[in-house]
Parts: structure tokens; C-alpha cells; sequence
């Protein structure tokens, strides 16, 4: 690999950019402010380990570099999350957590490279589903930093792909689409509040 292709270069800057971006989520964790709901993380962290697998027999080349980084970071929050994340589980979490769960066997077993990547993006919006709940009745629990800075960094992801193609890039601007709402709403719902306690 040219250590000076502009691709690597990209990876390893939004490789950074991963790491930069979710410092405050797990801080915020570690100190009680920020509470991540534990179903979400859960699934991210296989869902991102197994796509890190996936990019690399694919020829993604430096851009499963921020795939790989992603999944040990999502590790680390799933971890601390046990203890420190939200504790009210409802029936609807629980649902969306055997949908995201179950689908993945059947990502893993699918010769179909297209299927794979909506399956793969089911799993990834059935798994955001129990947070985004949590964060709109709780949206000050929720860290906005890491999903404002997410959205370069997903551009920046997209951009280092070697292979560029629906396959490869689907799931990375499914994140792209995800961090963009998240992080909409939560300002959105932070102000409405604001609004109304003042």
C-alpha cells in the first residue's frame, strides 16, 4: 500500500476523527452525565466488527481502518454502559434488540452482496431505535458532540473507500444519515425544552 495515497491518508484522518469524536460520549459516560442505552452499543459493537471483517475481504483497504477503530470504541462505551447507561428498558427496546440481534446470522450467511447491505443497515437503524427514544423524552443524557463530529468523519470514511461502489459505501452513508438526524433532533429537542422551562 502507498503509504502516501491520498485514501490512506483520509482513513487515517477519520480514524482520528473517530477516536476525537467519541472522547466526550465515554468521559461523559464515565462521570454519570451522558447514559447510553446498552442495546444500542451492544449491537454496534458486533454489527462494527463484523463489518470491519466484511470490508476487509472486500477490498475496502484504509477505509476498514475507521470501521476497526469504531468497533473497539464501541466496546469500550458498551463496557462502562453496563453500569453507567440507562436503566429503564421498555418492551419496544426489547423488540428492536431481538430484531437487530437475530438479523445478524442472517447477514453473516448471505452470499448476496446486496442483501447483505440491507440487512446491515436494518440491524444498524433497528439498534439506534432505543436511543433515539431515550433521547427524546432525555435529550440532555444524550452527548451531541459525537454525533456533530461524526458527520465529517463518515464523509471522510466514504471518501477513503478503495472500492467505491453501492456495496461498500451504503453503510457508511447509512451512518452519515443516522448521526445527521440524531444529532438534529437532540439540538432540536434541547432547545424546545429550554424554551419551556424559561
Amino acid at each position: 500500500m502507498d503509504y502516501f495515497d491520498y485514501k490512506y491518508v483520509l482513513a487515517l484522518i477519520a480514524t482520528g476523527m473517530t477516536v476525537w469524536a467519541h472522547i466526550p460520549y465515554f468521559m461523559g459516560t464515565l462521570k454519570g452525565t451522558n447514559k447510553p442505552h446498552i442495546f444500542t452499543w451492544v449491537i454496534w459493537t458486533l454489527l462494527t466488527f463484523i463489518a470491519a471483517a466484511a470490508q476487509i475481504s472486500g477490498g475496502a483497504g484504509a477505509g476498514a481502518l475507521v470501521t476497526c477503530a469504531t468497533g473497539f470504541i464501541c466496546l469500550a462505551i458498551t463496557i462502562v454502559a453496563f453500569e453507567k447507561g440507562e436503566k429503564r428498558i421498555t418492551k419496544s427496546d426489547w423488540v428492536m434488540f431481538v430484531f437487530g440481534l437475530s438479523a445478524i446470522p442472517i447477514w453473516m450467511m448471505t452470499s448476496d452482496p446486496l442483501l447483505a447491505v440491507i440487512i446491515v443497515t436494518f440491524i444498524d437503524v433497528s439498534a439506534v431505535v432505543p436511543t433515539f427514544r431515550k433521547s427524546w423524552y432525555k435529550p440532555f443524557e444524550e452527548n451531541t458532540f459525537m454525533y456533530g463530529f461524526n458527520l465529517p468523519r463518515h464523509m471522510c470514511a466514504i471518501a477513503s473507500l478503495q472500492t467505491f461502489s453501492f456495496v461498500t459505501a451504503l453503510y457508511p452513508a447509512a451512518l452519515l444519515l443516522m448521526n445527521a438526524v440524531m444529532y438534529a433532533m437532540l439540538k432540536c429537542r434541547r432547545m424546545n425544552i429550554k424554551k419551556l422551562l424559561n
